[in-house]
């Protein structure tokens, strides 16, 4: 079973504001991790944030192996060794909020590991079945989970065991809003469809260049996105 993932991030049309979406992408024999981070627009060093949880998650998952580690525990040491990080810099957390989603993948065993703080949806399809959308529900408009507050937040864990083939979007909410749900199973087909076509090492460039031209003046949010797809 082979996984193709494709990825990319543009600005919204909101003027003059700093790049706040980070997104990392690993793969080894046994595992595939795909991360994006959005950090909120209200605090001043969100960016740095998401860059760095990013940046953590990505080098845990270098250095260990998922099949016998606890996924919730890593997640959650990565989420206390973020706050350390800070400390240590002396920047305040509370300036670098930011979501995080998480696709792991264990390829051994086919068990993808579905993991949120805060908004940023999660898009999956199991085998033959329908796309499911794992969001998180808002009271406020802007009102979310994140990394940043006092009080440490944990990442929602849903374990999902596949026997053919998983098909999954990650993104941050600036893409995700606009996902009609009744259209998702479209849209991985399309996708599919499209990218299966280019050259592995275009995907990319012309991911990013789709998304700039059909999607970066829909809301004033960045959008990044990532695309997986298995084939045999």
């Amino acid at each position: 079973m082979k996984y193709n993932v494709i990825s990319a991030s543009c600005k919204g049309r909101s003027k003059g504001h700093i790049y706040q979406d980070h997104l990392r992408v690993f793969e080894s024999e046994t595992c595939l991790l795909a991360i994006v981070a959005d950090g909120l627009g209200s605090a001043v060093s969100s960016s740095r944030g998401s860059d760095l949880i990013c940046q953590i998650i990505s080098a845990f998952a270098s250095s260990i192996d998922w099949r016998v580690h606890d996924i919730p525990e890593i997640l959650n040491t990565s989420v206390s060794e973020w706050y350390r990080r800070l400390e240590v810099k002396g920047v305040s957390a509370r300036d670098c909020c930011t979501t995080c989603s998480a696709i792991i993948i264990n390829k051994p065993r086919c068990i993808a590991y579905l993991c949120q703080i805060g908004d940023s949806p999660i898009f999956y399809r199991i085998d033959e079945e329908n796309v499911i959308i794992l969001s998180s529900e808002k009271e406020f408009l802007n009102e979310t989970d994140c990394l940043g507050p006092s009080t440490h937040p944990y990442f929602s864990v849903i374990e999902k065991r596949f026997s053919k083939k998983i098909d999954f979007l990650i993104a941050t909410d600036g893409f995700g809003d606009e996902v009609v749900p009744d259209a998702a199973g479209s849209l991985f087909n399309y996708f599919k469809a499209k990218y299966s076509k280019i050259r592995e090492k275009k995907r990319n460039s012309a991911l990013k260049n789709e998304l700039i031209e059909t999607m970066q003046d829909k809301n004033n949010d960045d959008k990044s996105i990532i695309f997986g797809w298995t084939s045999q």
